[in-house]
């Protein structure tokens, strides 16, 4: 796995995960936020809606056509994910659903936190759990995958109703899920370490960041 396109563009992320030992693992993990950060990318890159559903559509029918043991369109991507559902027995449901729940996004302007929630509980939380899978555990990420997922969508969407009340909630309640993560699964929870800059309109500087990250995996806590 060397293609850039099987790498997310998200530097927070690639450094969390170079956290990850064993390098296939690794990059088993990668291609999955690569493959949430490009359906992300569609509605940025639309100005029509409709566009925008067709190359949703577009993945949708490559999982159907994994899904169905068919001939898969070819996008570096596709093969990737094509050998990961097979080789982790993941379901290519949770990808269709996970495709589906990008819909929202289409419309342009800032979300609402309910509206929001949706769209995590169907992006990063499916996108978590199937990680920790790969990662050889079972684990209920829901609450980490919401900090990370609402953050990103504020920072780059904007939140209508979000502020500092709701901020605290989900950080609360991502804290106390990440004592109970296990070493191995703390890689996912890393880029929650850098939420509070992200959520109120701030970017990380570089050694800032790396010193965060190498933190929060140290001490088991983000």
């Amino acid at each position: 796995m060397t293609s850039s396109e099987l790498l997310p563009k998200s530097e927070d992320v690639r450094l969390s995960c170079a956290f990850i030992p064993d390098a296939e693992k690794r990059g088993e993990v990668l291609v999955l936020f690569a493959f949430l950060e490009i359906l992300r990318d569609i509605p940025e890159r639309t100005t029509d809606p409709l566009m925008g559903e067709i190359r949703l559509r577009w993945w949708y029918e490559a999982i159907e056509e994994i899904e169905q043991g068919r001939a898969v369109r070819y996008h570096p991507l596709t093969e990737a994910l094509k050998a990961m559902i097979a080789t982790h027995d993941l379901s290519p449901k949770d990808f269709l659903d996970l495709i589906e729940g990008q819909m929202p996004l289409l419309d342009k302007g800032a979300l609402r936190i309910k509206d929001a929630l949706g769209v995590v509980d169907r992006g990063e939380a499916p996108l978590f759990r199937m990680a920790a899978n790969i990662l050889g555990e079972a684990a209920d990420l829901t609450d980490i995958a919401r900090l990370h997922g609402m953050t990103r969508i504020k920072a780059t969407r904007g939140l209508s109703d979000a502020g500092e009340v709701e901020f605290a909630h989900l950080k609360r309640e991502a804290q106390k899920a990440a004592k109970n993560l296990s070493a191995s699964l703390m890689p996912l929870a890393l880029p929650s370490s850098l939420a509070d800059i992200y959520w109120h309109g701030r970017v990380p500087g570089p050694l800032t960041k790396r010193f965060r990250l190498f933190w929060s995996f140290v001490t088991g806590r983000i």
